[in-house]
Formats: structure tokens, sequence, C-alpha cells
């Protein structure tokens, strides 16, 4: 029980920042699996150039309309 206490007390802030902001790195580790699959299925591109436009191609048809979402969480009405 002490060590988790201890933990909280030193994790504190970014655990209230988790909740305070919708940040995530979510987006950007989806962006580089989808690279990596796309190396991975390629079996090895000719060259540097080819790997780059096939992942180029392949996020333009599959890009989708980007919405910005707020920095901060918004209260509830109900509240």
């Amino acid at each position: 029980m002490r060590t988790v206490l201890q933990t909280l007390e030193k994790y504190i802030n970014p655990i209230q920042n988790a909740f305070k902001y919708t940040l995530s790195n979510g987006p950007i580790e989806g962006v580089n699996n989808k690279v990596k699959n796309i190396k991975r299925s390629g079996y090895g591109y000719r060259n540097f150039y080819h790997l780059r436009s096939r992942v180029l191609i392949s996020f333009m048809l599959t890009r989708e309309a980007i919405t910005e979402k707020p920095l901060y969480f918004k209260e509830d009405a109900a509240h």
C-alpha cells in the first residue's frame, strides 16, 4: 500500500494532466504502425523513394477529414 501511495504522489501532476487535456500520442502511433506494415509487406523496396511513394499514396487514399479537438475537456452543463 505504501508503494502505491508513493507512486501516486510522484506522478500526481502527470495523472491530473491526463484527465485535464485531450492530447494523446495515439494518432502518431497509428501512423508509425501503418508505415511499418507497408515496409513489412513490401519485402524490400528497390530504393527509399519507392517506399516513400508507397507510404504517401497509401495515406492519400485513406485520408479522412481531420477534425481538431479542443485542448481542454469541457465541463458538463449539468454540474
